[in-house]
């Protein structure tokens, strides 16, 4: 990426998830209990300004 980011252009971010005790993302669990997982992300640029994204992420378990 070549220069400063503008005003709703996306930005690609990888984050290697191996390394944590994640449990996956469960729906209505015998119509008792649902599980989600969030990422929430803080970004501070050059001059010190922070930008805030909270994203819901899906966990899927490997069989």
């Amino acid at each position: 990426m070549d220069g400063a980011p503008v005003r709703g252009e996306t930005i690609p971010i990888r984050l290697f998830l191996g390394g944590f005790d994640l449990t996956p993302t469960y729906k209505d669990v015998n119509k008792k209990f649902s599980t989600r997982t969030f990422l929430s992300l803080v970004l501070i640029d050059e001059d010190a300004r922070r930008y805030f994204k909270q994203s819901e992420i899906i966990l899927y378990r490997e069989e």
